[in-house]
């Protein structure tokens, strides 16, 4: 990258800073590694792309080791710090930082911070918040949802599908039955299946017809209706086809323009399409595509990133905006893709590319899994010689930011068992299933994590945050990470996934350097 050559041909051999950088609406925030021999410390900063050593400017912070800045929509710039001593004599420049500001304004911030956190803390997963009347799979009896869920379920479809400026949808009150007994069949069988014989147990014209024109999913306990919407968007566990991205397909599909949910026992069903009451579409609020992710999107549509369940990358042009299956087209049989981090032009490693014209919502698709790419990144996404029904040939452009620091949060108080050593053994308590206890370290080589409990198996799991808070290891056996010298953050908790162990149980963590 020509910046970055520029400032470091300029630089003088010293210790730089490690600079970091986090924006959220119009305010960029920058931190950087404090230097004891320093006097001070200067920002450099260039717009991008970058024009030239000409548009380098500098400003001289003192010694400060943070500074924030309120910009403007869309304003994009390079950025890199140098520390200087008492004689004035520059360190060398910091990483160079990028900056980019995509405001999606205050209500994104709030209700995804607030969503996350309350999944997060199992608020609406209890049988008195989901249900008006119990199902019970005993007596093929479906039971009935809250209103609140259905606001619940609805309010987050439309969130996700703002973040694509896809159109709202209405809440269908009238398919409630054909949702609610398809998940009871769903759950009475254990299985997901979108036309069960009728030889299955509680299985229903109703519920049939449910089945067949929604998604499904299958968990073994309660699901808050707003995570279930998320892991259908996610779909890195549909079982019938990642690449095809179905489930997701249905949900952001521009020409939905109603929803139904229904759910037993984590069992559920959002109903996608067959509305008795649906109208032609005349909106002219349609985008030309829809893309997954899409520009600064919230990380917990992700699988995390230690899953061997990768979340797939999804392109669908919309070129008739009347006419959902006026998209019945095959765009993308020569596309290429690309995905190129806008700091430094790398691009990285695309595989798995996929695309079909299937009657699955949006009927053309093209789909890609990217490797290694990083939360509270800006990239650039490429798609080159997509084949339109006009006969243009033509390409889309559009950049991508997986927005992390600002949702996630490591928030779980010690009790007054949970003790940490200074010999790096951590002893404790965990309460119940839901109790989760944080300690910090400071790590440095080779290092073990040991884990025992009242049992002969470990039967809690632990976690390695690193200092940016993302996961490096989670897992509930012995395991090794080599670390570079740092503060990480370690979680003890009874559940992964969806696995748990339950009941209260002491633990004890020893941290050993190899």
């Amino acid at each position: 990258m020509l910046f970055l050559t520029t400032l470091h041909a300029q630089a003088a051999h010293s210790i730089p800073p490690v600079v970091s950088i986090n924006t959220q609406g119009l305010q960029a925030t920058l931190h950087w590694s404090k230097n004891n021999k320093a006097a001070g410390y200067r920002l450099f900063y260039a717009p991008y792309p970058y024009q030239g050593e000409e548009s380098i400017s500098s400003v001289d912070l003192g010694n400060n080791t943070n500074f924030s800045i309120k910009l403007w929509q869309k304003a994009t710039y390079f950025v890199a710090i140098q520390s200087y001593d008492a004689n004035n004599k520059s360190s060398e420049y910091s990483n160079i930082g990028f900056v980019q500001i995509q405001d999606r304004g205050s209500e994104y911030d709030y209700f995804w911070e607030t969503v996350i956190k309350e999944i997060t803390d199992k608020q609406f997963i209890s049988d008195d918040y989901l249900y008006s009347q119990l199902p019970n799979s005993e007596t093929c009896f479906e039971g009935s949802i809250n209103v609140s869920v259905k606001t619940r379920s609805l309010n987050t479809l439309n969130q996700i599908r703002n973040l694509h400026h896809l159109p709202a949808v209405q809440y269908d009150t009238t398919s409630d039955i054909e949702t609610q007994k398809a998940a009871l069949i769903q759950h009475a069988n254990n299985f997901l299946v979108h036309t069960p014989p009728k030889n299955s147990k509680c299985f229903s014209q109703t519920g049939l017809d449910g089945s067949n024109s929604s998604n499904l999913s299958l968990a073994h306990d309660n699901k808050d209706p707003a995570n279930d919407l998320i892991g259908l968007i996610d779909d890195a566990f549909n079982i019938s086809s990642v690449g095809g991205v179905g489930h997701r397909r249905h949900l952001l599909n521009p020409f939905l323009q109603f929803t139904s949910y229904g759910q037993v026992y984590g069992a559920s069903s959002v109903k996608v399409f067959d509305f008795s009451n649906s109208i032609d579409s005349t909106s002219t609020d349609i985008p030309s595509f829809v893309a997954f992710p899409y520009l600064r999107y919230p990380y917990i549509f992700f699988s995390d990133k230690i899953s061997d369940k990768k979340t797939p990358w999804n392109l669908s042009i919309i070129e008739d905006n009347i006419s959902q299956w006026g998209n019945l087209h095959d765009y993308f049989s020569e596309s290429t893709v690309s995905v190129t981090q806008k700091s430094n032009n790398q691009q990285l490693i695309i595989h798995d590319l996929f695309s079909d014209t299937n009657k699955v919502g949006i009927p053309n698709n093209l789909s890609w899994m990217v490797d290694e790419w990083q939360y509270d990144t800006w990239y650039t996404v490429s798609i080159d010689n997509i084949n339109y029904q006009s006969g243009e040939i033509s390409s889309i452009e559009y950049d991508v930011f997986i927005d992390y620091k600002n949702f996630f949060h490591l928030d779980f108080p010690l009790e007054k068992d949970d003790i940490q050593t200074k010999k790096n053994s951590i002893n404790g308590k965990l309460l119940d299933v839901d109790d989760k206890d944080k300690f910090e370290v400071k790590l440095s080589g080779n290092i073990s994590f040991i884990g025992k409990s009242q049992f002969s198996n470990t039967a809690f799991f632990i976690e390695v945050y690193n200092s940016d808070k993302q996961l490096l290891q989670i897992s509930d056996k012995p395991f090794s990470l080599n670390l570079p010298n740092n503060i990480y953050t370690l979680v003890v908790s009874s559940c992964y996934n969806l696995s748990c162990y339950k009941g209260m149980k002491k633990y004890n963590i020893e941290i050993e350097t190899q």
